[in-house]
């Protein structure tokens, strides 16, 4: 398409110059000095455009050998105008009116509403520098050389940017570099990237290289007796008119994504919230659960003691009881039985002593208790279902996967505990019950303890007879006995619970631990969503600023143009690149042609080739 389009330019312009140049031949001198002359009594010409089109021949190599201007004109009217440009020389295509050159300052005056002219420039230095090279079956030769051969021939040509230019044509200006393959010398043509059609027998391929962007391309071909025209570059400004559409269309789909993500940070901070205050419970509860083994360790010692001096107690009634009813009143000593009282008043005294023990015990762990079931009652139900959980993992990018990993892991934890709680939850009731049954007891039998001491107390004292006397130690050895037995039975009990409690408070102390551990990360995750949450708040955005970039890469952005022959030219409205690489040609048509135009080519043949592809 690009190719077309250059030939037909060309050929256009060929087409304006020839018609332009003749009728400035066939009307010669007289006529064309008039219409200077009258150019030049109208004075300055106004310029409506300025086009320049810059023509480059180059080596086969890629080497810049010419480079040459044709500056077109769109006056309004005639008169005098002046150009600049580093010109070796220059020439009028448009009449033979002669144009005054001072330094870098062209003048001319004209009555034509379109002027041309030609400027051989001095530097041949132009905005991209070109390399081509060619192997054949692998090695590297000269193109001098490669006329003619057969093989497999892989071309390479590369494009950069040229400091030594105005960076400003390669930053803003399309290529096209496009190469012409006889298909009777060329076959298993590859050209990767390329835009390939079908001219007949050649087969022309064609390459586009963005404005900014630098080319590497290789063309292979299995060729045979291979010559070639050569390779053409056009280079013109980029633009491009596209209607987009609303980037709306693919960033709509982010926003609940987004909003999910920002509900999930919510979430996990009242997971943070609730298990900080789990931790705090926890903490509690194996305080007081650690109070209430203590003393019930403490209760189970002392159960030892107190079923020892109960039963040297009702050994003693025992042993008085018999003496006395073997009728040797004579032989019994019964000085210790006074003490008896006391004795019972003091046991009576521990007991109580052990009941207040457990009322305290049931305050801290009702506090501690209380503490935990609050807690837990923080944990949110389970609402997210395992459908949800795998459609989030599908929105999320997949470098967030670790992220979402744990904050299922700490959810289900969570719940997890929660559950536990709920099985255990009712043996944490019974505690406080069992403690006010306990304690209930202990104070019956301090209660029935102080009942003794007295009435063997009064009986002492209001013994008339030592059968009365009898009387009352038998009984109360026979009631004794049977409160030692249940004393017994309750100590039996309370040792049962203080070693089954170990294990409770030992579990107690694991699930404390197991809290904290749930705090921690718990809180790590909510430091992570609230990240997640930062980095994809503005995501919608981001994108869009993104789509942005890219489709100006593409689209181009407004370019002013300026002038590639001097920066003095303030009128420039379009530069072009025209550049032509020598073709390849065995030596002996090289040589032929060379001699043959020495010796008949004259100049317009010379000017005209520039136009011409070779056939």
């Amino acid at each position: 398409m690009k190719l077309k389009t250059f030939k037909s330019i060309s050929a256009v312009f060929l087409s304006a110059v020839l018609l332009c140049a003749s009728a400035g031949v066939l009307s010669a001198s007289p006529g064309t000095q008039t219409r200077s002359a009258a150019a030049s009594e109208q004075g300055a010409a106004t310029v409506r455009d300025k086009n320049e089109v810059i023509y480059a021949t180059l080596d086969a190599e890629g080497g810049v050998s010419a480079v040459y201007a044709v500056n077109h004109f769109e006056l309004e009217g005639g008169g005098s105008a002046t150009d600049h440009g580093d010109y070796a020389s220059v020439l009028n295509l448009t009449d033979t009116s002669p144009l005054a050159r001072d330094g870098d300052t062209v003048t001319f005056d004209t009555a034509e509403s379109n002027f041309y002219y030609q400027g051989n420039m001095v530097s041949a230095e132009l905005p991209w520098s070109f390399e081509l090279a060619y192997l054949l079956d692998g090695a590297r030769m000269s193109p001098n050389e490669l006329g003619g051969k057969s093989g497999r021939l892989e071309i390479h040509i590369k494009s950069a940017r040229n400091n030594g230019a105005n960076p400003v044509f390669y930053e803003n200006y399309l290529l096209q570099i496009s190469l012409t393959l006889d298909t009777q010398r060329c076959a298993d043509i590859k050209a990767p990237g390329a835009t390939v059609a079908e001219a007949g027998k050649n087969r022309m391929i064609a390459y586009t290289v963005m404005p900014g962007k630098d080319a590497d391309i290789t063309v292979s071909a299995d060729v045979a007796d291979f010559k070639m025209p050569g390779v053409e570059i056009s280079a013109m400004p980029y633009s491009m008119s596209v209607s987009l559409p609303s980037a709306s269309e693919f960033t709509a789909g982010l926003q609940p994504l987004v909003d999910a993500i920002s509900d999930l940070n919510g979430g996990v901070g009242k997971l943070a919230e609730g298990a900080s205050e789990l931790k705090t419970g926890a903490a509690r509860l194996k305080s007081g659960s650690g109070e209430l083994y203590k003393g019930l360790s403490e209760l189970s010692g002392n159960s030892e003691r107190l079923i020892g001096a109960s039963s040297q107690i009702n050994g003693a009634l025992e042993s008085i009881s018999a003496s006395l009813s073997g009728g040797a009143p004579g032989g019994t000593d019964l000085s210790a039985l006074g003490q008896l009282p006391q004795g019972l008043t003091e046991l009576s005294g521990g007991l109580k002593q052990v009941s207040g023990g457990l009322a305290e015990l049931k305050t801290g762990f009702s506090q501690g208790y209380a503490a935990l079931d609050t807690a837990m009652g923080a944990i949110p139900e389970a609402v997210v279902t395992e459908a949800e959980i795998a459609a989030l993992y599908a929105k999320t990018d997949a470098s967030q996967h670790a992220l979402l990993d744990t904050l299922v892991d700490s959810y289900k934890a969570g719940q997890y505990a929660k559950g536990v709680y709920s099985q255990v939850r009712a043996s944490f009731d019974a505690v406080g019950s069992t403690i006010d049954t306990m304690t209930g007891s202990l104070d019956t039998i301090a209660g029935t303890l102080d009942d003794m001491a007295r009435q063997i107390g009064g009986a002492l004292a209001g013994m008339d007879s030592l059968s009365q006397l009898q009387s009352g130690l038998s009984e109360l050895a026979d009631n004794y006995s049977a409160f030692h037995d249940g004393l017994t039975e309750y100590a039996g009990g309370v040792s049962l619970i203080a070693a089954g409690y170990a294990d409770f408070n030992s579990g107690l102390s694991s699930f404390a631990g197991g809290i904290g551990e749930l705090k921690k990360g718990a809180d790590e995750l909510n430091a992570g969503t609230t990240r997640l949450h930062e980095e994809t708040s503005g995501m919608p955005d981001a994108m869009q600023r993104e789509i942005d970039k890219l489709m100006d890469e593409y689209i181009g952005t407004d370019f002013a143009p300026v002038s590639f022959t001097s920066a003095k030219n303030t009128d420039t409205s379009l530069v072009q690149f025209v550049l032509k690489c020598e073709g390849i040609e065995k030596l002996e048509e090289r040589e032929s042609g060379k001699t043959e135009t020495a010796k008949n080519e004259t100049f317009w043949d010379r000017f005209t080739a520039l136009f011409k592809g070779d056939q």
